[in-house]
């Protein structure tokens, strides 16, 4: 069994990978320059808290929008202005690399035996929040279904359930960014599959 720091680093290292696919899902294009082109919106960066946490677990943690330096302390009367996403991409991948580097600095100094107390999580948890709470109202489950070769993005806004299904999708990139009680993935292949806080996950004929 993998220890809760090699997890966390493997989640972290995934999240870096496909962060630029995430980032360009989540953002809205706008007239300029092709780099700044692309801003992501404070409700769109939030979206990312699905994956990502700030703060110790179990204590709540520290809002996405408030930990990022280009959101903390907006007017809550006026809305932020969006930011470039590789604004975003930059402050976020910086941020991975230094979780990154204080996980291997703690399994170093345990595997030299220096005492550590208690298990002390980093300042940027691991890249699925700690609770899921779904609403229990509407249970016929959304479905995802017959994506191929694309890219496919579902935002909490978009699942009005507390279930999803991904059926025969292939070649594919997919997002659920929504806190879910349940997650069926049956019928895809070489599909990546990135969901948020689900509570149980069942993978029947997947490949």
């Amino acid at each position: 069994m993998p220890s809760q720091a090699d997890e966390e680093a493997h989640q972290l290292s995934y999240l870096q990978k496909h962060l630029a696919n995430i980032l360009s899902l989540l953002s809205e294009h706008v007239e300029g320059e092709s780099e700044d082109s692309l801003v992501l919106t404070m409700e769109g960066f939030e979206h990312l808290g699905f994956l990502i946490q700030f703060g110790d677990k179990g204590s709540g943690g520290v809002p996405l929008s408030q930990a990022a330096p280009f959101f903390a302390n907006s007017d809550p009367d006026m809305p932020a202005a969006p930011v470039p996403v590789s604004q975003v991409h930059d402050w976020l991948l910086q941020t991975i690399a230094s979780s990154l580097e204080s996980i291997t600095e703690k399994v170093s100094a345990k595997e030299n035996g220096s005492p550590s107390g208690s298990d002390q999580d980093i300042a940027m948890a691991d890249a699925s929040p700690s609770s899921a709470k779904a609403s229990p109202s509407a249970r016929s489950p959304c479905f995802v279904e017959g994506v191929s070769k694309s890219s496919y993005v579902k935002q909490a806004s978009d699942i009005k359930s507390s279930s999803v299904k991904v059926i025969n999708c292939h070649d594919s990139t997919i997002y659920i960014l929504a806190p879910l009680r349940y997650a069926i993935i049956y019928g895809c292949s070489d599909a990546t599959i990135v969901l948020g806080a689900v509570g149980k996950v069942s993978l029947p004929l997947c490949c």
